[in-house]
Parts: C-alpha cells; structure tokens; sequence
C-alpha cells in the first residue's frame, strides 16, 4: 500500500479512521497517527561549528572576541570550534512529499530543541541561574521576544546561582537576522534529472524567507524551564516545491550579533517540520494539521575542547658566500666547478664558500687590475631563513677598497649613482639571484624537486619575495659599461662609508617570516686617472637581525 492510499484513507470516516488508528497504533508503538507520521524527513544531519558548552568563547591563549590579545587578534571569532557561546549550524535533510506535481508547497520549517527526541519539550541548559521554580499562572510567556524568565507571567525575576558562569543554556540569539548573511537555504531539486551537469547540486533558494525566534517549552513539563529562545520558523508566502528525496540544507552563520549560544553539556534533540502554510498560528509544535513532512529529530551533543599547548623556539639561519649551490650545474663529464650528480642539497641549503670568500675585482688578464675606461664587478650571495613572525633586517657594515697607506677609492655613498668610468666609485646592489647563466634556480639542473617531497629540499625565493630591498640598493641590474658617451651604464650602485661603525639597512621585511630568502650582490669598482697605484683592499660583512 502506498503513502497517498494510507494518508487518502484517514479521510474516510470516523469508524474506519479509529480502525486505521488501533492498526498504525500496533505499527508505530506510542506515536500519533498524524500525517507527519507517515512522511518522514530523511537521512538528517546537525552539523554545529563547535560543540564546545556555551560558556566558552575563548582561545588556546585565553583571548576572546571581547578580549583579545594585545595586537588585537582572538582566534575564537563566532563560527569557529572553540566558541560554544556563539556557534552557528546546518540542518540537511531529504524530503518525502513530493511537491513537484501537484503536491503541496514547503512553506515554512520550524525547527524546536528539545532535551528529549520526543514528548513534552523542556529547553535544553544547565544554567541554574535561568531557571523558574514555579510555573506561569497561564499560557505562554507573556513576551515570547523576551528571554528574561522574570517576563513570564506570575513568575518573578529569579536571582542567577554563583557558578552561572561555567553553565549555559541553549539560546538563539538571532535579534535581526538578515536573508543570505544570517541564514540561508538551499535545496536540490534535479535528482531525478539524467541530464543535469551537475546532479547533487544545491541552488540557493533563500530569497524572501522570513526568519523569526521564541521560547517555546511545554509549560506542563516537570522540568525546569530555561526560558531562552528554542524554536525557530522559516517562513515563505509562496514556498518551494521539492521532489521526492531532495536534499534541503538550511544554514544558520555566527557572527557578533546573531549567533546561537550552546548549552552547557549533555546531548540536545531539535526537532524539525515542514509545512503547507505560512500563518504562524499553523506552525507551532501543537497544531499538526499542515504538517508535510516531519515527526522527526536530529541529535548532538556538547564537548569540551582538547587543550594543546606547544613552543616554537627561535631559529635563524644565514649565511654569506661566493656561490650558490642552486645555480651550479650538474657535471655530465668531470668539468672542473661543476657539482656532481650525486650531489645531495638540503632544505635551504646554506650558500656555498670557496678560497675563503675571497673575490678578485678586475681585469683577470692584468692581474685583476683597475681601469680607468672600463668598470668591473663581481658577485657575492647571502641567504636568510628566520621563523621571527616579525620578520627581520638585513645590515652591512665595511668601508670602501683602500691600500695600506690610506688611500682610498671613494664610496658612491648613500644615493645610488649609475656607473661611470673614469670617476672614483665603489658600491654595491642587489641584482636578480635568478639571472645566473648556470642552474638559474632551475632544479632540474640539480636533480631536485621543490617542496613536498622526501628530499624536502624548498627552492630559495627571490630577495623581492620575502625582504624588500632599499631603494638605492635595488638597482644594480644593468650595464655598468656603456658603449659610448651618448649611451650611459645603467647598473645603479650605492655604498656608504659610515657603515663600517653604523651598519646601514639593506633590506628588511617587517611584517613576516623569511622563508630561504636569496640575495645575489653585485659589487662595482672605477677609478680615475689620478687614483693612487697599490693594493686595494676592504671587507664586506653582512648582518641579520630578526624580530620576536
């Protein structure tokens, strides 16, 4: 027998309709023959955002919305899984009617939590501060809108018990819930579609549904009553029409002022309806006339929250060099220079040192001389990683090339300058670590994968990409020897002799960690026709200072 004949068939009179009640009564053992009865929602779901007890709102670090920390962060903002006291939810159920053919439209949803799956509803809460020790003179609260239990009538204002700050009671705090940013419903309406590109797919249906929240308890329960809010209504003036077996989730978001506040412990039971009209005296728990579906409940419970604590001590990790290992090429037949193929890089591999860190400026032919008609550079790399969360500065500190009787090539100084031959000048800048004509940062010229593999090796990020370099130092791309006088050098240098007491910033980043950040320096040397004959000398040293 069909669900249509068995529901046709309590219209037929009053004998038949009391036999059909003693057989559905044998059936369905303590339950009313409603129609609801019959029509069960489906494969039903409660999904909270934090099962932790209402009274708790809090961080691993104690920090709350109204408390958070000295920068101003809490990560316990409604919504999240340590916050019990405001929480949101989703409801997902399937439906049974079908409304698509003539059926009738889903109108409203009421959803009641409850402390038990079925019976007379006492609000769920352990918070005896909130509850009444006698029950109203009549009805209902004689200000549903109003949680304060001194409202009802014929009860007076009772006085909260000393340990109500470790208890909560269930409550939904939705004072002007706004469609789509407080609430929202979706439904799936093709399931029976073949040719649906997407079939399982919800649509977002939540237009012109009207979301209203009251206390609604049984006042002759033998419980204490809370009092708070436990009954939500959704309301259509037209509704949906779901087919058979589709998936309706509704939605519920935490935020500062709309939220629903947990209990303090223990399993709650909400019990959900869907119904054929919008008139609100239709769709409470007592009237079942224009019940759809329904007669059924979802179940959850609280938790207290696993505690974790851990340390994560400084580290730091720099070093300065004259090669980097990540733009060596592979050997393929024992080239002098070249890294062999069973060569193994860490993570982060330090930047390499070779004949002592010693760097030749000049001309190779002339025993690295200086020129007056031509510039000459070379390059030095420093590498930082630092898990300082604020960031770090990266100094030098040396003085410009000098003999041993105190002549001096003169620094660029503190504003970058181009390189121009002829004229005294040494400086220094930051050039594109990646531009190497050798393994350019390519890990295939290195045998080695980036990141996420069992050689966890992490391909050093460009200086750009984690420090940011000053601006007199970060232009020394370029040429350094122009053709002729009508086409200059391009390469922009900087270097300032106070450094070698006052070390000068030369890039820094703030505001993060340093992730295997790379720089390629780039040094710069001319010299005029006068400049003293002899054997120029300085030392550069880089210094990183990170921020705790």
């Amino acid at each position: 027998m069909s669900i249509k004949e068995l529901k046709s068939m309590t219209r037929r009179g009053m004998m038949f309709g009391a036999a059909f009640a003693v057989f559905a009564a044998t059936v369905i053992p303590a339950t009313s023959a409603f129609a609801d009865s019959l029509n069960p929602l489906t494969e039903r779901s409660l999904l909270l955002s934090s099962s932790a007890p209402g009274f708790q709102d809090s961080d691993g670090s104690g920090n709350t919305e109204g408390a958070p920390n000295a920068v101003g962060t809490n990560y316990a903002p409604p919504g999240s899984g340590p916050n019990g006291k405001k929480t949101g939810q989703t409801f997902s159920f399937k439906v049974s009617t079908d409304s698509t053919s003539g059926g009738p439209a889903v109108k409203a949803f009421t959803l009641q939590y409850c402390t038990s799956a079925a019976g007379k509803c006492q609000a769920p809460g352990t918070n005896d501060g909130d509850g009444r020790t006698s029950y109203p003179a009549t009805g209902l609260p004689s200000d549903p809108a109003n949680s304060n239990v001194g409202a009802w009538t014929g009860v007076p204002a009772l006085a909260r018990a000393a340990d109500s700050a470790t208890k909560s009671d269930l409550n939904v705090n939705y004072t002007s819930p706004a469609e789509g940013t407080d609430y929202s419903i979706f439904m799936d309406n093709d399931i029976s579609d073949n040719s649906d590109p997407t079939p399982g797919a919800l649509v977002d249906v939540t237009d012109d549904w009207v979301m209203t929240t009251s206390n609604v308890e049984d006042q002759t329960h033998s419980g204490t009553l809370t009092g708070k809010k436990n009954f939500i209504t959704l309301k259509h003036a037209d509704g949906i029409t779901p087919e058979t077996g589709a998936q309706i989730k509704i939605v519920f978001k935490a935020s500062t002022n709309n939220y629903i506040t947990n209990p303090g412990g223990g399993a709650f039971f909400v019990k959900i309806n869907t119904y054929d009209t919008d008139q609100t005296a239709d769709i409470l728990p007592t009237s079942s006339a224009h019940i759809i579906d329904g007669g059924v409940t979802v179940a959850n419970v609280m938790t207290d929250s696993i505690h974790i604590t851990t340390k994560v001590l400084e580290t730091m990790s720099f070093s300065v060099g004259t090669r980097n290992r990540e733009t060596v090429r592979i050997a393929t037949s024992g080239q002098p220079g070249y890294e062999s193929a069973n060569a193994v890089h860490g993570t982060c591999s330090p930047i390499q040192q070779v004949d002592g860190n010693r760097l030749n400026l000049g001309n190779p032919d002339a025993e690295y001389s200086l020129e007056t008609g031509k510039a000459w550079d070379v390059y030095s790399y420093w590498r930082l990683s630092s898990n300082s969360s604020g960031g770090a500065t990266v100094y030098y500190s040396g003085n410009t090339l000098q003999n041993t009787v105190g002549d001096r090539i003169e620094p660029i100084g503190p504003t970058a300058a181009v390189s121009t031959t002829g004229t005294e000048q040494f400086g220094l800048g930051f050039v594109d670590a990646t531009t190497d004509d050798a393994g350019k940062f390519d890990p295939i010229f290195v045998g080695l994968v980036d990141d996420n593999t069992n050689t966890r090796f992490k391909m050093p990020s460009l200086t750009s990409d984690a420090l940011v370099p000053e601006t007199n130092y970060a232009a020394a791309t370029g040429t350094i020897n122009g053709p002729d006088a009508d086409t200059p050098a391009t390469a922009a240098f900087a270097f300032e002799a106070e450094s070698n007491t006052i070390p000068a910033v030369i890039a820094k980043n703030n505001t993060n960690v340093i992730s295997c950040a790379t720089a390629k320096m780039r040094y710069v040397a001319n010299i005029g026709a006068d400049t003293p004959a002899g054997v120029y000398t300085t030392k550069i040293n880089y210094l990183a200072a990170p921020q705790y």
